[in-house]
């Protein structure tokens, strides 16, 4: 069974992603901020994440680089209800990093679930 993380402060937008995916027959974990994230990956290893960028602590972007930077072999899909958010030069060059953002709220979440199958085969 295929493991996503879903890190975003929003429980509803968090539930949201949660109740998609666990009906595609993904198991998902969830948290709310990037520092529980961080514990919960020391025991879990997701494929992939759902990244939201404004977080409580330590953002997304952050997130994101410090799991680069430990080498951990997941894939990372950004999801930001900012209207003026880009996602930064070192991230969109990461193979890692989907290409495709995707701006909250999420309309076509089965375009986001093909999003994240094609990052994963891409980190694979």
């Amino acid at each position: 069974m295929k493991t996503l993380l879903v890190l975003d402060d929003e429980y509803a937008v968090r539930q949201s992603f949660v109740d998609y995916f666990e009906d595609q027959l993904w198991h998902v974990v969830q948290a709310e901020t990037a520092e529980q994230a961080l514990t919960m990956l020391e025991t879990v290893q997701p494929a992939a994440a759902l990244v939201d960028i404004r977080l409580p602590g330590i953002d997304g972007n952050t997130f994101i680089r410090k799991m680069i930077g430990q080498k951990v072999n997941m894939a990372f899909i950004i999801c930001s209800g900012s209207p003026s958010y880009r996602v930064p030069d070192d991230l969109q060059q990461h193979k890692n990093v989907s290409d495709t953002f995707f701006r909250k709220p999420v309309a076509n979440f089965d375009a986001l679930e093909q999003d994240v199958l094609q990052a994963i085969e891409m980190t694979s």
